[in-house]
């Protein structure tokens, strides 16, 4: 009996060191990207030296929107998202999804956008009027999805003057827009600069949208709840590595940016990550602040649905997302 007894505490006592927040590393890390969306962490993607920082071995999974990834983080498929648009994560958690926010990607303000063809002669002045019957394309849902309604409403487009089309993702969009299908497309990274090489034209920097519309555009890390109670070791690790790449890079950008650029899917980086760069990452202590985790991205949740139950594509939002935004991680890793 006492033998029994004995194996018995035994077993009891690998299950506790192994269960919930015991800081254990899983076997394998699930982690959605977008292709053609190029970051520093991309670098260890390529050579497996990001899984080492972590810890473990990890499966790239690559996504069209951000949509999906919450779909997949919801079934158990994703771990850890990086990067998730705000406004597709935000509907996951208006629905209860059990999903957190552990951190900001980076910021993006000029490489999601609208795409206007230029032969039409479309400006801000009269896209009121010459937009009528004309076919915008876009993905459903997410933060350009947004920025599209809440610029054609600063504009004083009527919505119901122009047919929207909902597309998959942004490479359906530049498809259709060099195609001559749509007249304007709206999408982000290697979309918005094929439109553009393609002959359109923005109707609105991603500037004036920030000063005229009060838009911040940022992607955030984003996981599954039930995977940072079970392995919050591993998600300090990644909030690490992210920063310690980062860093990397910012020292030496230009060796690195072929490597990224090949895991990225792309020819090369772009503006996203050289010339007049397009992406900005704030460091772990930024990120706490209150521009970012300390109260920012709840609000800017709370604002985005609050604007699609307004215009009718929405029928509530919950009055609070604070409980979606949990910096423990963060706060963990910046020590």
């Amino acid at each position: 009996m006492r033998r029994l007894f004995l194996m018995v505490a035994a077993m009891l006592l690998v299950v506790s060191a192994c269960g919930e927040g015991s800081g254990a590393a899983p076997d394998e890390l699930n982690v959605a990207y977008f292709a053609e969306w190029p970051s520093p962490n991309q670098f260890g993607q390529a050579d497996g030296t990001f899984g080492d920082e972590v810890g473990t071995k990890i499966n790239w999974v690559p996504f069209d929107n951000g949509n999906d990834m919450a779909d997949a983080m919801d079934s158990g498929e994703i771990d850890i998202s990086y990067a998730q648009g705000l406004t597709p994560f935000a509907n996951a958690a208006n629905v209860d999804s059990e999903v957190s926010i552990v951190g900001i990607a980076f910021s993006y303000s000029e490489a999601d956008n609208c795409v206007v063809r230029k032969d039409l002669g479309i400006t801000q002045d009269n896209i009121a009027e010459e937009i009528e019957g004309l076919k915008v394309m876009t993905t459903f849902g997410n933060i350009t999805h947004y920025k599209m309604r809440r610029m054609m409403e600063h504009l004083e487009v009527d919505v119901s003057s122009f047919v929207a089309v909902q597309a998959d993702s942004g490479a359906d969009t530049a498809a259709a827009f060099v195609a001559g299908e749509v007249a304007i497309g709206c999408a982000f990274g290697g979309a918005v600069v094929e439109m553009l090489e393609a002959g359109g034209e923005l109707i609105m920097t991603g500037a004036e949208q920030e000063a005229e519309l009060g838009i911040s555009t940022y992607d955030v890390v984003s996981m599954r709840d039930s995977f940072g109670e079970e392995y919050p070791d591993t998600v300090v690790s990644f909030l690490k590595a992210t920063q310690k790449f980062n860093d990397d890079w910012a020292a030496d950008p230009e060796s690195r940016n072929p490597t990224i650029a090949e895991a990225a899917g792309m020819d090369d980086v772009g503006d996203f990550l050289a010339g007049e760069q397009w992406f900005g990452f704030p460091d772990l202590e930024e990120q706490l602040g209150d521009e970012w985790m300390g109260g920012t991205v709840a609000n800017d949740m709370k604002g985005q649905l609050d604007f699609y139950v307004e215009i009718g594509d929405l029928a509530e939002a919950k009055e609070d997302f604070s409980q979606y935004v949990d910096s423990s991680y963060l706060e963990k890793a910046s020590k």
